[in-house]
């Protein structure tokens, strides 16, 4: 679990370095959004139905930042609730496009993350044959791929996203990840 954890922030801290630190003019963005999150394949059938809710604040980072494009690299903090199953705060990172349609845009990320879960239900291991207590603490690897469309005001932007990411290792019944799919709105402001 540690060199897991040191691994990932060598990771975010290289990616971060490894940025230009080509903000924009109004300062720092800081990305909001609240989402709702559910188990399944990808698709867009109830997301909305026994959804759990979340919320997630990050930064942005610029590789390249144009007129008409940026590429850009993401670093987040979210929490949520999945009723009957976990609590989950994860540390997570994207690689992205944005491409601008005069102020409107659409993005495509693709990512890696820690996740570290509370199970809302009793854990067991098998030990030679006997099942024992687990801990209902426990950290899950989470790959993502997201898409995005949002406006860009003067000061900020607003947008949506659709997210997948898998829960890794998930190891029920041979099942590598536990997918899961999120729908964001939120918005982007800079600080100064």
């Amino acid at each position: 679990m540690k060199h897991l954890l040191t691994s990932l922030l060598l990771v975010f801290s290289s990616s971060i370095a490894l940025a230009q630190v080509d903000m924009p003019s109004g300062g720092i963005p800081i990305t909001v959004t609240v989402f709702s999150e559910s188990v399944s394949l990808p698709n867009f059938k109830n997301i909305f139905k026994n959804g759990s809710l979340g919320v997630r604040i990050g930064t942005e980072l610029y590789y390249s930042k144009k007129d008409s494009r940026q590429l850009m690299q993401t670093i987040n903090l979210s929490y949520y609730s999945h009723k009957d199953l976990h609590n989950a705060f994860s540390l997570t990172s994207e690689f992205g496009y944005r491409r601008f349609f005069g102020n409107a845009f659409a993005d495509a990320t693709v990512g890696v993350g820690y996740m570290l879960i509370h199970s809302a239900m009793p854990r067991y291991e098998n030990v030679n044959g006997d099942f024992i207590k687990a801990s209902s603490t426990f950290g899950r690897f989470a790959p993502s791929i997201g898409l995005g469309a949002g406006y860009q005001f003067k000061n900020f932007s607003a947008f949506t996203r659709y997210e997948m990411f898998g829960e890794m290792p998930f190891g029920f019944k041979g099942i590598p990840a536990l997918p899961h799919k999120t729908i964001h709105i939120g918005t982007r402001l800079n600080l100064k």
